[in-house]
């Protein structure tokens, strides 16, 4: 009777099945010992998903591995691989690792770059994303298991040597992303090993570089071993392609925080493409928080608020979302930048959110914002169907925050004076704030 669930829709029952598995796996493992090799591959993939996420023996998972891995045509990789690598906290036998090594670069899936393939309504399959077609194909999943297995154990990286020249070579891009995580679990324990297969495996089209994988391996690996790596980030600066571009400067500059000898290619990019300029604008405001980089940053964000592209003024106005609710007092010099630069303009709501939102004391510069704001906006901060509207509101939060909190007459009085030209305005909630103050 324990195979009854074999009748019916393959597709439908192998939901059954899994669901059975994960709650009993080492009976449903060793009922799929005995399914003969006609059995729809659907219930052999279940069965491995179930006991994926349920666990089982060492030696139950290499008997199923072991007999799934020689059905004909070899259907069940992607599963097999997620198997193992579930289990690769613990010691596993060669054997286990051997298979996934196999379909990491004998199976044939895939054999086509679906991420740039109609997928027959005018888009490409996955929308087009390279990492998350590699991961659906069988020696993309391979190597992300493979990323996991050695990550946590460096003793397998010599039995995965031989298999990993290989990998770097894999025709498919979409494989290839998959492999730089391989070859980022491999820095941990040969860092040279790990630099040299990483130059080969970057030996194909640019659009590869513009892949997070890559981008991962780089960020790691640029901090000892610059001068091998400074030939792709260049190739990356010069593409043609704008994500590249800009993931090579964002590289260039986050490297440069850390090594003296990168400054010379981050300080291009701040003068460099639009691409350029942008990638660096993401760095320089992902970072600012952190308390060593601070300076450099600061100074490359006041220059990119003045830059002559919306996009890069845009990129690096999002720097005051990075910071903490209890930081953006401390940065007094850079909210004034900002403020009196070209990017305050169209990009005020960073700023004035980030103030509202503090529980930092206000520093004295919140007015300045309010006073500009005013001086841009107008009357529109009045009109609901604005923006600015929604800003307003804001701003009147951060004068009644600004006031109680100041004990400088000048400060309260400037306040005030603004309260006095939001009411002329219209603007919303302004009557309800002067109400708690008598002059």
């Amino acid at each position: 009777m324990e195979d009854d669930f074999l009748k019916g829709g393959a597709h439908e029952l192998s939901g059954v099945l899994e669901r059975r598995t994960k709650e009993d796996p080492e009976r449903f493992a060793h009922l799929l010992l005995r399914f003969p090799d006609d059995t729809h591959p659907y219930y052999f993939d279940a069965v491995l998903r179930g006991i994926a996420e349920a666990g089982v023996s060492t030696e139950t998972l290499l008997e199923v591995c072991r007999r799934c891995h020689k059905l004909p045509d070899r259907p069940s990789g992607r599963w097999i691989c997620d198997a193992v690598e579930k289990a690769a906290d613990r010691p596993l036998p060669k054997e286990l690792l051997e298979i996934v090594a196999w379909y990491a670069t004998e199976d044939s899936d895939p054999e086509q770059e679906l991420w740039r393939t109609d997928a027959g309504n005018g888009q490409p399959y996955y929308g087009g994303d390279i990492l998350t077609t590699g991961i659906n194909s069988t020696r993309g999943r391979a190597a992300e298991a493979m990323a996991d297995l050695i990550f946590r154990d460096a003793d397998r990286t010599p039995i995965f040597s031989q298999t990993l020249e290989k990998m770097v070579e894999d025709p498919s891009i979409g494989v290839r992303t998959c492999v730089s995580s391989a070859l980022t679990a491999v820095l941990n324990h040969d860092r040279n090993l790990a630099v040299e297969l990483f130059k080969r495996l970057c030996d194909t089209e640019d659009v590869l570089l513009g892949t997070r994988g890559v981008e991962i391996f780089l960020f790691y690996a640029a901090r000892t071993h610059f001068g091998q790596l400074k030939p792709i980030l260049e190739r990356m600066l010069s593409s043609s392609d704008a994500d590249v571009a800009a993931a090579g400067a964002g590289q260039a500059c986050v490297a440069s925080l850390n090594v003296e000898e990168v400054r010379p290619l981050a300080e291009k990019c701040l003068s460099g493409t639009e691409a350029q300029r942008e990638g660096a604008a993401e760095v320089y405001s992902v970072n600012l928080q952190t308390a060593r980089y601070r300076s450099v940053c600061e100074d490359a964000l006041a220059q990119l608020f003045d830059d002559e592209s919306q996009n890069v003024r845009s990129a690096a106005s999002k720097c005051f979302l990075y910071l903490g609710e209890d930081q953006l007092g401390q940065y007094a010099r850079l909210i004034e930048a900002f403020i009196q630069s070209d990017a305050f303009a169209a990009e005020h709501g960073q700023l004035i959110h980030a103030l509202e939102q503090t529980t930092d004391e206000l520093p004295q510069e919140s007015v300045l914002a309010c006073e500009r704001f005013l001086d841009i906006v107008g009357g529109d901060a009045a009109d609901i169907q604005t923006s600015a509207a929604s800003h307003a509101d804001d701003v009147v939060q951060i004068l009644v925050r600004t006031y109680n909190q100041s004990r400088n007459p000048e400060m309260q009085a400037r306040c005030l004076n603004l309260f006095d030209r939001m009411a002329e305005f219209g603007i919303h909630g302004v009557s309800r704030a002067l109400d708690q103050y008598e002059r």
